[in-house]
């Protein structure tokens, strides 16, 4: 029976997140972006970038990794909200990022990453927050859904790689229901 945990990121923990993140795109987006993007992705600019994040995580910008075990399946990262479409209608934090290896998936493990991000941003004072969800993934919006998030009404795009990519916002105007869980997340045996 697989064991998971739920840890705050610290700087040691770049490298991994940067090749855990490649990883999960390359599962997610297969398809979707150029598989030539996908096998270029630079590892160690990645890296950079996971230590800028890392680094910068105070107050309301955090970094969570999931781990069965030692080895990370999964990581979430949120902070205030800086979209400046979405800032006008009152949110306060953002999801900026949750990935799961396709291995980790369907186990509460994204949920329980969702809940320690609502539970942290509320203690950075965040009381609501938005998502950004590619528009045409049934299987994301659900996931954001069945969390209690709704449509907010506004759309944008996601440019990466030289593909145009149209996304949807959802919200969160309390995240206290989405945080409730979040002292249990710990550890959890799956079933």
């Amino acid at each position: 029976m697989a064991e998971y945990r739920l840890r705050r990121a610290s700087i040691e923990d770049a490298r991994s997140i940067a090749e855990l993140h490649a990883k999960a795109w390359r599962e997610t987006y297969l398809g979707v972006m150029r598989a030539e993007a996908l096998a270029s992705i630079d590892l160690d600019d990645w890296t950079r970038r996971w230590l800028q994040r890392i680094g910068s995580s105070e107050g309301a910008q955090a970094v969570f990794i999931a781990c069965e075990g030692e080895t990370p399946v999964g990581f979430a990262r949120c902070g205030r909200l800086s979209s400046p479409k979405l800032v006008p209608l009152g949110f306060a934090g953002e999801i900026a990022s949750i990935y799961l290896l396709l291995r980790a998936q369907r186990r509460g493990l994204g949920r329980r990453l969702m809940e320690r991000l609502a539970a942290h941003l509320i203690s950075a004072g965040c009381a609501s927050a938005a998502v950004w969800v590619l528009r045409d993934s049934p299987k994301a919006r659900g996931f954001y859904e069945a969390l209690g998030a709704e449509p907010v009404g506004v759309e944008g795009v996601w440019e990466i790689e030289g593909v145009v990519l149209p996304d949807i916002a959802y919200g969160w105007r309390d995240l206290r229901a989405l945080s409730a869980g979040a002292g249990s997340v710990t550890r959890s045996p799956i079933r």
